[in-house]
């Protein structure tokens, strides 16, 4: 891995751009999520998260495929938001609504799961109500998505495995150039 893909990957978001670069793909994911969330712009700020999640997942698993989507992103954050495997799947059902439908409401397996979304900050991520029906923060979700940042970049940097996969993620996935 080189060193200045992690640098300009995982750049502090609150460190504005100098045009023009060569930009982590994260770095500009987490410039528009801090905006979004300090401005209360709560919905385009978590779809951006669960963007993070599924990037992050790439990185993670150094797959790309298609039909792995959903893995690599339960499995990223089973490990790095530290919840329970029906947790990470009911996010991962989250992401499918705010993503595919721009709503709350996922179709898996011929049964809906809803949500509830909210902004309170409070410590639980996602809580049950009933039956597929979930209460989400979005406050606990970004804090979350920050702290997985910072631990898997920890991971990274001292896991030669996890930077063969980063690196072959990285040239496809890391950067972007803005003139």
């Amino acid at each position: 891995m080189n060193p200045n893909d992690a640098a300009i990957f995982f750049k502090d978001p609150r460190i504005g751009p100098s045009f023009p670069d060569d930009f982590g793909t994260l770095y500009l994911l987490r410039r528009d999520i801090k905006s979004c969330m300090d401005a209360k712009i709560l919905w385009p700020g978590a779809m951006c998260i669960m963007a993070g999640i599924d990037l992050l997942g790439k990185c993670l698993d150094g797959n790309d495929s298609s039909n792995e989507t959903g893995k690599r992103f339960r499995s990223f954050v089973v490990k790095y938001f530290h919840l329970p495997p029906s947790e990470a799947d009911a996010l991962y059902q989250l992401r499918n609504a705010l993503l595919h439908s721009f709503g709350l409401v996922s179709n898996v397996k011929s049964a809906h799961c809803r949500f509830q979304l909210h902004a309170t900050g409070f410590p639980i991520l996602i809580a049950p109500l009933a039956s597929n029906y979930f209460k989400v923060d979005l406050i606990c979700l970004h804090d979350q998505f920050e702290k997985a940042v910072g631990d898997y970049h920890r991971d990274l940097l001292g896991d030669a495995k996890l930077q063969n996969k980063f690196a072959a993620m990285f040239i496809v996935y890391g950067k972007t150039p803005i003139a």
